[in-house]
């Protein structure tokens, strides 16, 4: 009876969470001699360890209180040590055994044989041992003794003792990627097999081991309304991991039926594109402009996913934004003319203010008649144009120049028709001071600061690069079209690859200001809030690090204000040091790929534990070796990330209830 009784106590301890965890062909590779509440030194020798297949730096060990039996390792309590190999430790007896391997050496060379001809067997065990030097990361625990206990997880240990029984083991496979994954998601449709454990760039022992096959999952829900950081060299795989989050995030709103819009400030066009060598591509996830829409500055009107990335700068709907790309565009041009036309005020004022509104109107003239001169096409005004002035002078200007100026009703009131009217009218004016001298004061009116410009083709010239903006026949705000794409939860692209980095500054701050004013309307009329990603490539170009207020900087904004709205946000750089503290400071998720400068290192430093991961960072540069911390996950995985190919897209296009495309003539 005590044979049995054993045999079943054996069979139900062996059943416990961490006792099965422990014997999921875990293997043993030394045992603890010192342990304290950071860290723990871990004896074993070179037979151990390439029995275990290698232990590499960076790697996870567990270390547990317990005794082999013939059923297996029993756990004396349920509770796991979770250790991090730092890097190797000197043992007691060190200086002894260097002396040791000094004699060695000395002999073998000496006498030409090999290091065991000089050596007995216990010397050679002797000389094989070491220990690691390692982080203890936590414990994982369970509350109760009981078979379905839930297995928790706590970022300390709660006790030091200094007992020999604790013996230290490397993962399986299945134990590893387990602990690479932790926690999973308790809705399997919400997992991301992201990529496969990576500790270090050689993968020799890993490869022999198999350990390269551990999968990292990743909640999906994790990169949903929170911000995410991918940092690393050009080069090193950021683009190819924001296209497998966001294809996941499509996947998982179409799984669960929730309308979640993403929009990417594409600086390259390659989110916007089909790529050319593996056929695959963002666009592909949607067929038609009720999935996904592409933002162009030269759209193909064969495809009806491509929307004109322009506005009509004659528009006073997008007035502001208009203006802000021309003062953007003339910024390098540093004389005193230049800054005198960009301290031009064109926000409209009310109308009921006769004085400041007919103001506003020369002004206005000026600048309509600048975007002529400067080659902006259009016609007619969107909107009519009134302005007052003496008769005699108007009179004769429109003698000379029909068809430019009609009355507009009552005196001295006159209606501007086209640009081309505007541009001859503010020409006409600025060449007669003594005939408008109303007109010519700076302290009256921004007339004469925008028309003095007009011979200086440094201005000029800066104008009309962002001419490929422009559109005559664009209706509306870019920046409300792609509030109406979230609303709906599509996916939309917006190409900045055809303008210079200073309009797409201009443009994509514009778009964030109107999503989050936006969205600040729904929360204020307690709405519900409209789930949305921002995805942000190349940030260094966009974000500005510490100048602005957080009013004036819409990304200090987003980082601050769009948990509340459920605005996420993904960005991607190569610079942790270009982004704001206040956005770094937001950052629930990282994806950390190799930097080359100690500089960025030390700035990543200040942020969980990546300073333990600092040498790596800049040591390995293969393409999409990251390091990751989730939002959800206790502690930071290396990962090598999956590659974006023709699967994941086809599972999203299926999820979505769309036919798998053939990719063999996908973007010929």
């Amino acid at each position: 009876m005590t044979g049995i009784a054993d045999a079943v106590r054996r069979s139900t301890e062996l059943r416990k969470p961490l006792t099965a965890l422990i014997n999921k062909g875990c293997v043993p590779v030394g045992g603890i001699y010192r342990l304290d509440y950071d860290s723990a030194i871990v004896l074993t020798d070179d037979f151990k360890k390439h029995k275990a297949g290698g232990v590499p730096r960076g790697g996870f060990l567990l270390a547990v209180a317990g005794e082999n039996t013939e059923s297996g390792f029993m756990l004396e309590d349920q509770e796991v040590i979770l250790l991090r190999v730092r890097g190797t430790a000197p043992l007691p007896n060190e200086s002894e055994l260097i002396q040791t391997r000094l004699a060695v050496v000395r002999d073998a060379g000496a006498s030409g044989v090999g290091f065991d001809d000089v050596t007995d067997v216990l010397t050679r065990n002797e000389l094989q041992q070491s220990a690691f030097d390692c982080e203890v990361l936590g414990t994982f625990y369970t509350e109760t003794d009981a078979r379905d206990a839930q297995i928790e997880y706590g970022a300390d240990i709660d006790n030091v003792v200094v007992s020999a029984r604790y013996q230290v083991f490397l993962p399986s496979i299945e134990v590893l990627s387990w602990l690479a994954s932790y926690p999973e998601p308790v809705d399997n449709r919400d997992a991301l097999a992201i990529g496969k454990v990576r500790f270090a760039a050689t993968r020799r022992k890993a490869l022999v081991a198999g350990t390269d096959q551990a999968d990292v999952r990743v909640d999906v829900s994790d990169f949903i309304g929170r911000k995410t950081a991918v940092f690393g060299m050009t080069r090193t795989g950021k683009s190819n991991t924001i296209k497998t989050l966001v294809t996941a995030v499509h996947r998982y709103g179409s799984e669960h039926k929730r309308s979640i819009g993403q929009l990417i400030f594409d600086p390259q066009g390659e989110y916007a594109n089909v790529n050319k060598q593996d056929k695959t591509g963002l666009r592909l996830l949607g067929d038609d402009d009720n999935t996904v829409r592409i933002y162009k500055v030269e759209p193909n009107s064969t495809d009806i996913r491509e929307k004109p990335l322009r506005i009509n700068f004659y528009d006073r709907e997008v007035l502001d934004a208009g203006w802000s790309l021309v003062s953007e565009a003339t910024a390098p041009v540093n004389t005193n003319y230049s800054k005198d036309f960009r301290s031009a005020v064109l926000s409209e004022p009310d109308r009921n203010d006769r004085s400041a509104y007919n103001r506003w109107g020369w002004a206005m003239v000026a600048f309509y008649g600048l975007l002529a001169k400067c080659g902006f096409q259009g016609s007619s005004l969107p909107q009519e144009l009134i302005i007052a002035a003496q008769a005699d002078p108007m009179n004769a200007f429109m003698a000379a120049n029909s068809g430019a100026v009609i009355q507009a009703g009552r005196p001295g009131s006159y209606r501007v028709l086209t640009s081309a009217g505007a541009l001859a009218l503010a020409e006409w004016v600025g060449e007669r001071p003594g005939e408008f001298p109303k007109w010519h004061e700076r302290s009256n009116c921004h007339f004469v600061d925008i028309w003095s410009v007009y011979k200086y083709t440094g201005v000029t010239s800066a104008i009309r690069s962002i001419r490929a903006f422009h559109g005559a026949q664009s209706a509306g705000d870019v920046g409300e079209h792609l509030w109406q794409d979230m609303l709906a939860g599509r996916l939309a692209i917006v190409d900045l690859s055809s303008g210079n980095d200073k309009v797409a500054k201009v443009m994509s701050e514009r778009i964030v200001t109107h999503l989050l004013n936006r969205a600040s309307e729904r929360f204020r009329a307690d709405d519900d809030p409209v789930d949305m990603q921002i995805i942000v490539e190349e940030a260094h170009n966009l974000f500005e690090r510490g100048g602005r207020d957080v009013a004036d900087d819409p990304w200090v904004r987003l980082s601050k204000e769009a948990a509340k709205y459920r605005m996420g946000l993904i960005y991607a750089t190569q610079e942790v040091t270009s982004v704001d503290k206040r956005i770094l400071s937001n950052t629930s998720n990282w994806l950390i790929a190799h930097l080359n400068s100690d500089h960025e290192t030390r700035e990543l430093a200040h942020y969980y534990d990546f300073k333990v991961w600092a040498p790596s960072i800049m040591r390995a540069e293969d393409i999409g070796f990251v390091r990751m911390k989730t939002y959800s996950g206790k502690f930071i995985v290396p990962v090598q990330v999956a590659k974006f190919d023709h699967a994941m897209v086809n599972n999203a296009r299926n999820t979505a209830g769309l036919a798998s495309i053939d990719f063999q003539d996908e973007g010929e």
